[in-house]
């Protein structure tokens, strides 16, 4: 037989599931990363059936009960898998909604009445900027360097703001296009988990990639995306608990809706939840409330700033063997390219093309 027919089946195969695909990429590309991430899980509750079927294959003589959870032995990896899926989506979004849920039209409200006002400063901050603007009227170049840097905050904050605000209204008004797109994200997730070993035996047979190489390839990607879960996820929703208990603490109103924007940002680098707490902490100075703008700003630059300086290395560099500053890189590239997915996106490529380096540099070795 021709070799070259069945290679020329599959693609034509994967073709017409692209064509059928191609217009949720994202969906697809965080469908196949949490099934790699959740894969390993799958397994164990495989194996854990198969053991128990061998255990109801040895009882001898079979009634009708034992038939019966002889089935639900089949079935029940399947099913356990996916109640894990639905309970590690829905959990999140349920304690969400809980918190966040009865400040967040408040906390909208805010955000509408900045962008009416074109973000603009409160009076109050204005009048005391020119104060200090005129006690630095005699040094012309630090003057000229505080405008700048300020017009550069400013415009800064303003786009940073209309980018929630609106992202938040398209969220809420296209509730049918989300639960499609959450319908299609589970479902894509328990399809390339259950045929994950499909998927890698043909994908070696279009590409010609020997089955140990595509295994490696794998464990990179996973261990990748744990690193990912652990220094980007799991940090950012610490950051986001702790602003909103400093929040909360300062005497802020809305604080956990405040805090859930911190959680949206923290994965930003150099600046992250320092993009919320930091004008929070200007309005509290502003508004007469020195010391409670004082603890909060300490609270940010000490304790908030500290996870992430800490936990989020040591995460990242636990999956991706590489120098922090090129993880920082690569997510700073992956969210200029791919937007917020690029948070994922930038150190999965990173880590894929180390791997394919090292399996190059492995072949050459073995040439």
């Amino acid at each position: 037989m021709n070799p070259t027919l069945p290679r020329l089946l599959y693609i034509l195969a994967a073709l017409a599931w692209y064509l059928l695909l191609w217009h949720t990429p994202v969906t697809i590309f965080m469908a196949a990363c949490l099934s790699c991430l959740t894969l390993p899980q799958y397994r164990h509750l495989c194996r854990k059936g198969r053991i128990w079927r061998q255990r109801l294959d040895r009882s001898r003589p079979v009634t009708r009960r034992q038939r019966l959870l002889l089935g639900l032995s089949r079935q029940a990896p399947l099913c356990g898998y996916i109640v894990m899926i639905l309970t590690c989506l829905i959990a999140p979004i349920a304690t969400l909604a809980l918190l966040v849920t009865p400040q967040a039209a408040a906390g909208f409200s805010r955000l509408k009445e900045l962008q009416a006002n074109n973000f603009q400063l409160p009076p109050e901050w204005v009048s005391t900027l020119q104060d200090w603007r005129m006690s630095l009227s005699e040094y012309p170049r630090v003057e000229r360097l505080v405008d700048d840097f300020l017009q550069k905050v400013d415009a800064f904050l303003g786009d940073a703001i209309s980018t929630l605000l609106t992202r938040g209204v398209d969220v809420l008004g296209g509730t049918m296009t989300v639960l499609w797109t959450s319908f299609l994200f589970v479902t894509l997730t328990i399809l390339f988990t259950v045929y994950a070993g499909h998927i890698r035996k043909i994908s070696a047979r279009i590409f010609r990639i020997p089955q140990a190489m595509l295994r490696r390839f794998t464990g990179t990607i996973h261990r990748a995306l744990r690193a990912i879960m652990l220094g980007i996820v799991l940090v950012a929703l610490a950051q986001g608990v702790l602003c909103g208990i400093g929040f909360s603490a300062a005497g802020v109103k809305q604080p956990a809706f405040w805090g859930m924007l911190a959680t949206l940002v923290a994965p930003i680098p150099m600046v992250g939840t320092a993009l919320i707490w930091l004008p929070l902490c200007l309005s509290l100075w502003f508004t007469g409330k020195t010391m409670a703008a004082v603890g909060l700003a300490l609270w940010g630059s000490l304790a908030v700033a500290g996870v992430d300086n800490v936990l989020r290395p040591l995460f990242l560099r636990q999956g991706i063997n590489a120098p922090f500053f090129v993880l920082i890189i690569s997510i700073l590239c992956g969210l200029a390219s791919f937007g917020p997915v690029g948070l994922i996106a930038g150190p999965v490529l990173l880590a894929f093309a180390m791997q394919a380096v090292e399996e190059a540099n492995r072949i050459y070795q073995h040439g």
